[in-house]
């Protein structure tokens, strides 16, 4: 394969990662008033703070900052150009890769999880690295209001180990 043809292919590759993410689909940011009202949360989780790394055209993840922000967690967000690179880097198994992957603590959070169920990983203690919201699901925090079915949520470790943690 010639390199002109090996860079095509990686470029093309990147939109298709991304074009889920990109700005324009969805017009705007949600507010707890629009997309995220469905997604009302009043726990409490050990951490006041995390760190989200995204691709920088990525507007879901965006909207999961102003989620994470309007339930008063303070987010620091990285931009990254190589998403698969960096979730590499922190083990989560590709699987249950998404758009974007939180520091939570001690923990990792991958996509568009619910803040319930991230304060039940912290709840149980979970012999896990972390948890996820596979690819971009409808009906997911960022990504829609709550939906008729189930979110499915997946407990991973950085060996690969993947099992469903609960469903929401």
């Amino acid at each position: 394969m010639t390199t002109r043809r090996q860079v095509c292919s990686a470029a093309a590759l990147a939109l298709v990662g991304t074009s889920g993410c990109l700005g324009g689909l969805r017009g705007g940011s949600p507010t707890l008033d629009g997309d995220l009202a469905d997604w009302e949360w009043s726990g409490t989780l050990p951490v006041d703070s995390v760190v989200q790394h995204h691709h920088p055209f990525c507007e879901c993840c965006s909207e999961y900052v102003t989620y994470l922000e309007a339930h008063g967690i303070g987010v620091e967000v990285v931009e990254i150009e190589s998403p698969p690179a960096v979730k590499g880097e922190f083990g989560v198994p590709e699987a249950v890769r998404s758009c974007h992957t939180v520091e939570f603590g001690d923990y990792l959070v991958e996509g568009h999880v619910p803040l319930e169920a991230v304060e039940r990983l912290f709840e149980e203690d979970s012999s896990v690295d972390g948890i996820a919201a596979p690819e971009m699901p409808d009906h997911s925090p960022g990504m829609g209001p709550r939906g008729d079915e189930p979110l499915a949520i997946y407990g991973f470790t950085a060996s690969g180990e993947v099992d469903e943690f609960l469903e929401i």
